[in-house]
């Protein structure tokens, strides 16, 4: 079928034809790299049928002819610029190939974003041994053997030619297989998150392509003013990879909140993240719309209207916000005391003094934390709240054991159960009108249907990675001023970060016309209190 007749010189067994280098660097993009795509096909299709076995070979041959089509343009080019882009994507792919492996990372746009969004301190988490092997194996030995073989003078007529026969042929095949393409059609996203390297590249343009479009000014929301005078202030905390299936409030066998359940305390019910993944979760919980983006965010908007707001960041991936005052755990690290200072309760080091010192008779301070960001979850409580033994030590998360993965984590919700409990302690000392409300950006699979982590596409993410805690306290100060039980707050339906935004706009009293009481929680249950 293909020009692939000219003979190798026996002075210069390195050196080949143009046409045949084409399909050796084809046939390896297609073998080497794409183990992830065909292990996701065989779990999710019977390969042992005729229909399995020919959609299998559908998609081969499709991701041979697209690494051909492209591997041939830049041969006609030049044979040096093909052996480069080699050398620099075999090694992309390696790696990528090592965590959707391991996680089962699918590398769509939002996987893209988190990728270019996560701290140099983060990734040397995900840094193993394993990855190392990955890396020698597909990455620098073939790249060596690639870069001494030599090409012969290009015919770039047999080189075209191989490309057009290569083309009609898969066709032809994909067309006498048009039984498969239901299937296809269905996982088209996730298997177009699993061909290397074309995931990337294209989903990397497509990211920054959606950037440009983010770094243009916000739209300013319409203002608002204040109803009363009275001084109220409100502490948002929000959460990272807590799911609400390992909170004991939520009905988990594990005791992983004692502290919490002795504090008069809402826990919402059924509670769905906007998305899986930090970045899209923060600006959503930010948001007067979910559905809409180039907004102003709560932080900026408030502060613009007069309030105080304080942001302290344990963590990463905000908006662009405009604040009274930004501090990272490291700002305030030499004014705290204690074994917990290395981690999230460094964060309410001078809490009380920076609301009682406000002369502004609003204020909003946030607490972004650290909370059970994996892999690894061990290093993100104190060594007195290892609970629950033997924990996984390993960033290889698959080479622990279940029960050692699910102890590390439920240690750092049991950690978030103290730190919560702490910060309530702290408010009730304030005697005003104050509230605390919780909620984790996204929960986080611990190796169920065979998934880690979180970041899966939020249409095929399990509910591990949707469902989170959501938690509201308020002090007998504002119970009294908004005049509205917590027997009294209605817990019909569900809810989600939507909810955030103008509950807490309701809270301190604001009116304006992006406020949506209907997504206020305790506006709705004053009206509809519960007989």
């Amino acid at each position: 079928m293909f020009y692939i007749s000219d003979s190798l010189s026996p002075k210069q067994p390195w050196i080949i034809s143009g046409q045949r280098f084409a399909l050796i660097m084809s046939l390896l993009n297609t073998v080497l790299f794409n183990g992830a795509l065909y292990a996701y096909i065989v779990s999710h299709l019977d390969i042992l049928t005729f229909s399995g076995l020919m959609i299998l070979a559908s998609i081969v041959i499709l991701v041979f002819t697209f690494n051909l089509f492209f591997i041939s343009l830049l041969l006609l080019i030049t044979p040096t610029l093909l052996k480069l882009l080699f050398v620099i994507t075999s090694l992309i792919n390696a790696v990528a190939l090592y965590y959707m492996l391991s996680y089962q990372v699918t590398l769509d746009i939002t996987m893209i974003g988190n990728i270019f969004n996560t701290r140099t301190s983060e990734s040397v988490e995900l840094l193993t041994p394993t990855l190392f092997i990955y890396v020698i194996l597909l990455a620098v030995i073939p790249s060596i053997l690639i870069l001494k073989v030599g090409v012969q003078p290009l015919n770039r007529l047999k080189i075209i030619i191989n490309f057009v026969i290569a083309l009609v042929v898969t066709i032809l095949f994909l067309y006498a297989n048009a039984s498969g393409w239901l299937w296809l059609d269905k996982h088209a996203k996730i298997l177009g998150g699993k061909v290397l390297p074309w995931s990337y590249i294209v989903n990397t343009i497509r990211y920054y392509k959606q950037q440009s479009k983010n770094d243009k000014p916000v739209t300013l929301l319409p203002a608002g003013k204040f109803t009363n005078k009275q001084k109220i202030a409100v502490v948002f905390i929000i959460g990272e990879t807590a799911r609400a299936h390992n909170f004991s409030l939520y009905g988990y066998a594990r005791e992983t909140n004692p502290l919490l359940k002795t504090d008069d305390i809402l826990v919402m019910n059924k509670t769905t993240a906007c998305t899986t993944y930090t970045t899209g979760s923060v600006a959503c919980m930010l948001s007067h719309d979910v559905q809409q983006s180039g907004y102003e965010p709560l932080p900026s908007y408030l502060h613009r209207m007069g309030a105080k707001v304080v942001w302290r960041s344990n963590n990463w991936g905000e908006p662009a916000i405009d604040v009274s005052k930004y501090q990272i755990g490291g700002d305030l690290i030499a004014q705290c005391h204690g074994e917990d200072c290395q981690f999230d309760s460094v964060l309410l080091t001078g809490l009380e003094d920076e609301i009682t010192s406000s002369s502004q008779d609003k204020v909003l301070v946030v607490l972004h934390t650290k909370g059970s960001h994996g892999p690894s979850y061990y290093t993100r409580y104190p060594a007195s709240f290892e609970k629950f033994t033997p924990v996984c030590r390993h960033e290889e998360l698959s080479k622990c054991t279940s029960q050692e993965l699910i102890n590390a984590y439920d240690n750092t919700i049991l950690y978030t159960d103290y730190f919560l409990h702490q910060t309530i302690n702290r408010l009730q000392q304030l005697h005003m009108p104050v509230m605390l409300i919780y909620a984790s950006d996204h929960g986080e699979s611990l190796g169920e249907e065979g998934l880690y982590l979180h970041g899966t596409p939020f249409m095929f993410a399990p509910k591990y990675q949707k469902e989170v805690p959501f938690i509201i306290w308020r002090s007998k100060e504002l119970i009294q001023l908004q005049g509205i039980s917590n027997a009294d707050v209605r817990q019909t339906g569900e809810f989600s970060h939507a909810n955030i935004f103008h509950t807490i706009l309701g809270t301190l009293g604001m009116q304006s016309p992006i406020y949506n009481k209907e997504l206020d929680i305790l506006h709705t249950s004053k009206q509809q209190k519960i007989p």
